[in-house]
């Protein structure tokens, strides 16, 4: 970036601006945003057309096969793309990025109520983003299939060595990039998306979803009495921005440091959040996540439902759910415990001998207890559901 970000401007990591707080910052200024929302995924858009041009695009979890099939052909976009997602660039430090993988065990469940209330659900504020999901399909049937989806490409960046190429993280990334850029030809070629200039899953949208992991994940961690080193912020944000890489985001909006990233997605949040225009019916995501909850471990419904609507306004901020008309409780009491449990947490991951090992371990075999019910279960696997899918060829295939 040629332009300096000038700190003095961002509020502290854990804190929430209000939404009139919002304002744009060098090099985040309204026509830089304006021009992010033009631009695509120019790789893999070429890929896609070849790929369209061949014949329906039938298996889209896998485009990488085909990809890789095509490329042994002698293809020359894919073999570009192929090269491009197997070079690693030289600040992708993978020892460096370690502390942050082993974040997203070791805090599991802390992460994991940050990731759906906090930035799954608080994420709906980016009405347009949430507008193409929806046209997708990805957003029918049930929330927690969505989230069982996003939950298997996140928690296995948390088993380092899963984003060196070859590797499921690695292919999970670049089986999502190509799914992004099928889905960006499908909806204007079917007509369903239309606009004079703007493209679906744009870079801005594509920066906002790994701000949601990023920042907005660290600033919830911070919320939740989760006091994280600067050592640990530095190498999450190094995590998240390979994986940023490996999905297609342009430098000029992949961010280098957490502030970057804080700088650019608060601006984004004055470009594109429609807090007001919310629908009511977005907790019916929290809801059946509650009902799940009831019928896995047994809390009280009613229980489970209120702390997930309070956690999403308390992590978000009232100013950003004003659509959801969510009740606010002030100082809800189940928040205070889970702030607590974060606080504990914290304090055996610092200062216990053996803490930090113990966390992680009891995290990771959560986590791949998880992958391996699921894989069994045949869960996973991003999908787009359209009745033109399977004899999608593409209108402007050449």
């Amino acid at each position: 970036m040629t332009n300096v970000l000038d700190l003095s401007q961002l509020p502290p990591l854990g804190v929430t601006p209000r939404f009139h707080e919002l304002r744009y910052v060098t090099p985040y200024t309204e026509d830089a945003l304006d021009h992010w929302r033009t631009v695509g995924d120019p790789l893999a858009d070429r890929v896609l057309a070849g790929l369209a041009a061949d014949g329906p695009l039938k298996n889209m979890h896998d485009l990488l096969g085909a990809v890789r099939e095509k490329a042994a052909r002698g293809d020359a976009d894919c073999g570009a793309f192929l090269a491009h997602i197997n070079t690693v660039p030289a600040w992708a430090d993978f020892a460096a990025m370690e502390k942050g993988q082993r974040l997203l065990a070791s805090y599991a469940p802390f992460m994991g109520v940050s990731l759906f209330a906090g930035s799954l659900v608080g994420g709906a504020v980016f009405q347009k983003m949430a507008m193409v999901t929806a046209m997708t399909g990805m957003l029918s049937g049930s929330a927690t299939q969505r989230l069982t989806e996003t939950v298997a490409m996140v928690i296995r960046l948390a088993f380092p060595g899963q984003l060196v190429p070859g590797e499921k993280g690695h292919e999970t990334m670049a089986r999502v990039r190509l799914l992004h850029a099928a889905i960006r030809r499908f909806l204007v070629d079917s007509g369903r998306f239309q606009h004079p200039s703007e493209v679906p899953i744009n870079q801005q949208d594509l920066a906002i979803t790994l701000g949601l992991f990023g920042y907005l994940n660290i600033r919830s961690l911070l919320q939740l009495g989760i006091r994280l080193e600067r050592e640990e912020i530095d190498s999450f944000l190094l995590l998240w921005r390979y994986a940023g890489y490996v999905l297609g985001i342009d430098e000029g909006v992949l961010p280098r440091t957490i502030e970057e990233q804080q700088a650019f997605f608060l601006a984004s949040l004055k470009h594109q959040a429609k807090p007001d225009k919310l629908s009511e019916q977005t907790k019916c995501i929290l809801d059946e996540v509650a009902q799940k909850a009831h019928r896995d471990t047994r809390i009280p419904y009613g229980m489970a439902r209120t702390f997930l609507h309070q956690i999403t306004r308390y992590l978000s901020g009232n100013d950003y759910v004003t659509g959801m008309k969510i009740e606010d409780k002030g100082d809800y009491w189940g928040i205070r415990v889970f702030r607590g449990l974060g606080r504990g947490f914290w304090l055996v991951h610092r200062y216990l001998p053996g803490g930090e090992r113990l966390l992680y371990a009891a995290g990771a075999m959560r986590y791949r207890r998880e992958l391996a019910r699921n894989e069994h279960r045949k869960a996973y696997g991003y999908k787009v559901q359209t009745n033109e899918q399977a004899a999608y060829k593409g209108r402007n295939a050449a």
